[in-house]
């Protein structure tokens, strides 16, 4: 009896623990997809009107290599003088490849944020709120409403 007693016991603290672990464990977020620029367009963060810009033009921006960009879209804001907000998501390559996307992400809000300080200083709040994402092999930078934004961007993939 005491021996069946044990192993039951045992086999509850396995499973236990096995249910302990797997609670704990993060779960990876989902990687970016290009619909998703049209749900958080949809979402209403961004002011004012948004221009499509093509790959060329943001793998020359950002200082990404365009071999490295299997695909992706990109929105600026069409007034510049008013708003900073931008929307970009890139897929690609490889995570190698998105872990170098994501830092030249950052040096570009960096950048942004420098030229808007003494350019326009009303958007300097915006780019301070900026989102800077990296899930598998996609990136996203978006720049809108700071209140807003990462909530919207939270729920992509979910």
């Amino acid at each position: 009896m005491r021996q069946r007693l044990a192993l039951f016991l045992s086999a509850v603290l396995a499973v236990s623990l096995v249910g302990c672990s797997a609670a704990t464990k993060k779960k990876e977020p989902a990687p970016f997809t290009v619909d998703d620029a049209q749900v958080l367009l949809d979402a209403g963060v961004f002011n004012g009107e948004m221009a499509e810009i093509d790959l060329d033009t943001v793998a020359m921006l950002y200082d990404i290599d365009r071999d490295s960009i299997q695909s992706g879209v990109s929105y600026l804001a069409t007034n510049s003088s008013v708003s900073a907000d931008e929307l970009t998501i890139l897929i690609l390559t490889d995570e190698q490849a998105a872990q170098t996307a994501e830092t030249a992400c950052e040096k570009r809000l960096d950048n942004q944020l420098k030229t808007y300080q003494d350019y326009a200083p009303v958007a300097v709040p915006r780019l301070e709120g900026g989102v800077i994402r990296r899930a598998g092999n996609t990136v996203l930078l978006a720049v809108g409403d700071p209140s807003q934004l990462p909530g919207v961007v939270d729920q992509l993939g979910n």
